[in-house]
């Protein structure tokens, strides 16, 4: 009986964490591997333009298509719900900043349409997306 308890105090002394280490690894390198495929917004043609690096991981994305339809993030919006969206993010939120992403084909009114309801929500952080030369 002695030698039973000896045995099974033995097992619960030693924890054997090779295999959680081995599902954390695995679970590092697909983060490693699909972390640059991800990215905000929708797909747009982004006019040329010398190029600034900005942080974007506290910034909203807004997109405008080619087809002229708005997006915050990947999510559709008609004009005057993404107004009040931007709104409500500009009162919960005073120091986000916004990025505007618009197709190179897209005419300006609809960008100066955009930035200002960016104003108008009460955000002042505002950069617009180009792609560098």
């Amino acid at each position: 009986m002695k030698l039973s308890q000896k045995y099974s105090q033995a097992l619960i002394n030693q924890i054997n964490v090779t295999n959680l280490v081995d599902v954390m690894l695995s679970l590092l390198i697909i983060f490693i591997i699909v972390a640059p495929v991800i990215q905000q917004g929708i797909n747009v043609r982004l006019p040329r333009a010398s190029v600034q690096k900005i942080s974007v991981s506290k910034s909203i994305i807004i997109s405008i298509s080619r087809k002229g339809n708005y997006y915050l993030g990947n999510r559709h919006y008609k004009f005057p719900q993404l107004s009040e969206r931007l709104k409500k993010l500009g009162e919960k939120n005073p120091e986000i900043s916004v990025i505007v992403k618009a197709d190179r084909s897209v005419t300006y009114d609809k960008v100066i349409k955009v930035l200002d309801a960016v104003r108008q929500a009460g955000i002042v952080k505002v950069g617009l997306a180009t792609r560098g030369e």
